[in-house]
């Protein structure tokens, strides 16, 4: 497992599988609905930290931006 979930919601941030599937991989995140990229920053970090090569991110819409 890379650790336990840390936020609400973070169930889907457990690993299940062997480490060694992650290490040395080139990773796509694929997020549905972009709200603040905190949640594809966090799981990108802790792929990192757990050794993948590299970790990309894919969204498919955002949420308009207010300001």
């Amino acid at each position: 497992m890379i650790g336990p979930p840390v936020a609400p919601g973070a169930a889907a941030l457990t690993w299940t599988g062997d480490i060694s599937d992650i290490r040395g991989a080139t990773i796509l995140l694929v997020d549905d609905v972009f709200i603040s990229g905190s949640q594809l920053q966090h799981v990108a970090l802790r792929l990192r930290a757990t050794g993948a090569a590299d970790v990309r991110g894919l969204v498919l819409a955002r949420v308009p931006w207010s300001g």
